[in-house]
């Protein structure tokens, strides 16, 4: 018999992982999307399935070592940041304390992804479930401490019929401008092995990078390139961990799984300008990071306006939020499935 339209989000207990999670449900007569999400766990989508599909690829035993698997939230500094400081409107910040299961040097994926967040509220509607999760920095935790920012960040995860949107909100409470940059860092899986996994991203450049990964501030034209993903490009010949960016917004990145006739579609709002794409050869995925800006973003900033160099400045594409102001955005992974 076809499934009926079926709504569900609640909060319980998963006991794979011993602790709360979001559970959110959309069924209808040919799709089945279910989401799980862990506040515990740095309000990670640990679980996103596609009619029993695993869209995402998580290693519950690194979850729980608060480690990177999964889908996690990058904030307020995606990816690295230079020798663990950096410096924004004549004011210096040390990370050289923090340590980091992996890439302590430079810095590596923020300060929220290790952390236990808040949940919010739970809303479901005729065609959709929503649910809420947030984390505040504020004097006394052990964010403020490096991201001296009174702020808070919020996340609304949107299920229907067609994929799982993520909507991002932060709002400065300080009285002082709040330098930040927002990502996700998705890890998907392989369904289709790496030969029938075909990469597509519209981007006109990739940013020089060094070998810690960190940008020059220099961009290089894909045309012509083994970067160009203009058209789409079989997992089995790319060997990538580098940051895209002027990325084309009339086209959407997508994974096209081929000999399963599915996309997943990697829309967002204008402000995600840059993608990191890192395709390791002996894992069993590969990850597309929409992001609002640069690796170093706030560093490179910095160095753009001492310069007065707009180019460099548009290149780290950092987001400033004035006192008691918000800023908001999304990704939205979208399925498409061809009989």
């Amino acid at each position: 018999m076809p499934r009926k339209l079926n709504i569900k989000g609640c909060i319980k207990v998963d006991s794979e992982i011993g602790h709360n999670s979001l559970f959110l449900t959309y069924q209808n007569k040919e799709k089945n999307l279910e989401v799980k999400i862990s506040p515990h766990f740095g309000s990670n989508i640990y679980s996103f399935k596609y009619n029993n599909k695993d869209i995402f690829y998580c290693d519950l035993s690194l979850l729980k070592q608060r480690d990177w698997t999964g889908c996690f939230v990058l904030w307020p500094y995606p990816n690295r940041v230079r020798d663990k400081k950096f410096e924004f409107e004549g004011e210096k910040y040390s990370l050289k304390k923090i340590k980091r299961k992996n890439g302590n040097y430079p810095l590596i994926h923020g300060l929220v992804d290790n952390k236990i967040w808040e949940i919010g509220k739970i809303q479901i509607g005729s065609n959709f479930v929503k649910a809420q999760t947030f984390i505040e920095c504020k004097a006394g935790n052990n964010i403020y401490e490096y991201f001296p920012f009174e702020s808070k960040l919020t996340l609304k995860f949107t299920l229907n019929e067609f994929g799982l949107r993520v909507d991002y909100k932060v709002e400065n409470f300080s009285n002082k401008n709040l330098p930040f940059g927002f990502a996700l860092h998705p890890y998907f899986s392989l369904l289709s092995g790496r030969n029938h996994t075909l990469v597509r991203l519209p981007a006109k450049n990739v940013m020089d990078a060094d070998k810690e990964l960190l940008p020059t501030g220099n961009l290089i034209n894909v045309k012509g390139t083994h970067f160009d993903l203009n058209s789409p490009i079989s997992l089995s010949k790319l060997s990538l961990d580098h940051v895209f960016t002027d990325l084309d917004k009339n086209h959407t990145p997508c994974i096209d799984y081929s000999d399963k006739k599915m996309k997943v579609f990697l829309d967002s709002s204008e402000d995600f300008t840059h993608m990191v794409v890192y395709t390791p050869q002996e894992e069993p995925y590969l990850c597309m990071e929409s992001q609002t800006g640069s690796t170093d973003m706030i560093n490179l900033h910095t160095k753009g306006v001492k310069q007065n160099n707009l180019s460099l400045q548009k290149a780290a594409h950092l987001l400033v939020l004035s006192p008691k102001h918000e800023h908001g955005g999304f990704i939205h992974y979208k399925i498409s499935e061809q009989a």
